[in-house]
């Protein structure tokens, strides 16, 4: 039996999502990404455990260069880096097109517009490219619904009567998420590897959870 989606190779694999046979390379290149996989799929369990080793390794080498900036994130701000890490990966699965180096650019924005506000200049860094800054305006969505939980048009996302989120600590989950995808484009031939990787790990009940579950720690 030929697999229904490639119609070339041979369909080993059963896909509760396609409800047919399918190969098992389309179900490794096409999980998450192209196929809404049920979270009780065993394949997509199998795949998962490798692309958390993945990411944890990836976690390692980032924790090589800047240890006590990571240090602080996953003590103090763990939501925080979780919630950009679901966003990243919620933009990749909406927006195909989306690449790394693309949320590299709008990490990299959004960083120096924080820097520059650190030194009292209010100046928002932007993108031509809309692609790029419509992931930035999401990124900044998340950050100052932390920093304003009061803020107009937030969701309070954290608990009001809490400290609002440092300046300093957004650039450094900032940093932190710009050095893990800057580690991937350095050795991956895919545009899109970290980001793939993010949205394959986040199970698909999390948009129904809080976006802090999402984040792996070894």
């Amino acid at each position: 039996m030929q697999c229904v989606l490639c119609d070339r190779r041979k369909a080993r694999r059963h896909c509760p999502a396609k409800e047919n046979s399918i190969c098992a390379q389309c179900c490794g290149e096409k999980r998450v990404l192209d196929i809404p996989c049920p979270e009780s799929c065993e394949y997509l369990q199998m795949g998962r455990k490798y692309e958390e080793e993945e990411y944890g390794r990836l976690l390692r080498i980032a924790n090589a260069d800047h240890p006590e900036r990571n240090n602080r994130v996953f003590q103090s701000y763990y939501e925080v880096a979780a919630h950009l890490e679901y966003t990243l990966a919620k933009e990749r699965l909406s927006f195909r097109h989306l690449t790394d180096r693309d949320a590299i650019q709008a990490l990299d924005l959004l960083f120096e517009t924080y820097k520059t506000e650190e030194i009292g200049i209010l100046f928002e860094k932007t993108s031509d490219n809309l692609r790029i800054d419509a992931l930035r305006r999401e990124l900044r969505t998340v950050i100052e619904s932390y920093r304003n939980p009061k803020g107009k048009g937030q969701q309070g996302v954290v608990d009001p009567t809490e400290v609002r989120l440092p300046l300093h600590a957004a650039m450094d989950c900032l940093g932190f998420l710009r050095d893990m995808a800057k580690g991937y484009v350095e050795e991956r031939l895919s545009p899109a590897g970290f980001l793939n990787l993010l949205a394959r790990i986040i199970p698909r009940e999390s948009e129904s959870r809080a976006a802090g579950d999402s984040i792996i720690i070894p």
